[in-house]
This record gives C-alpha cells, structure tokens and sequence, in this order.
C-alpha cells in the first residue's frame, strides 16, 4: 500500500534545510577577524542573568545565592529574550537578526 503523503526514501525534511552563516563567519572571511563573543549568563536556581560582552566579566557564581551560574555562548546578531511567569518557569527564546544591507 503506498501513502502519497509519506516520503519512500529515509530523509527526514530537517535535513534540507541549510543553515545560514553567522555574522561572526561572515566577518571573519572578509576581514580575518572576529566580533566579541557575548555570553548570556543564567542562575538556574533563582533565574538572576547577565550577558557580558566581554569574557574578562564572566561571574562564576550567582550574586543573589552563590551557586554556579550557567553560561550560553551567543554570536553578536543573536537576540536574546528572557520572560518569566509563576506557572511556567522562565522561556528563553533566541532569533538571529539578519544584518541590514
């Protein structure tokens, strides 16, 4: 029996999708050089965060309660947006931002 909707072959449709280069890539092909590395840093305990543009101001524990704070490493066009509600905990969504040309 054949499933017109099914794909025959074993490719899921995620593996077509080619992802863009990072601003950080792109720059570093047209100039050898590379844009600071931001690195959002977060509390998993009592959600207090930072981003820190520069790595010689990474905090290793928390200010609030002194416990190890994680740290997620962005590229510069990335967007960060960090909402918190009582039911749900706290979502952190990312989206790179497309350079204006």
């Amino acid at each position: 029996m054949n499933f017109p909707d099914i794909p025959t072959d074993n490719e899921s449709p995620e593996s077509k999708i080619i992802p863009t280069e990072d601003i950080n890539t792109i720059q570093h092909k047209i100039s050898g050089e590379k844009l600071p590395e931001i690195i959002l840093e977060l509390c998993d305990f009592c959600h207090w965060s930072l981003i820190c543009f520069n790595s010689r101001g990474v905090v290793e524990n928390c200010p609030d309660c002194s416990r190890v704070v994680s740290k997620i490493p962005m590229n510069i066009d990335e967007i960060c947006s960090i909402a918190y509600d009582d039911k749900r905990g706290v979502t952190i969504r990312f989206e790179r931002k497309k350079p204006m040309r």
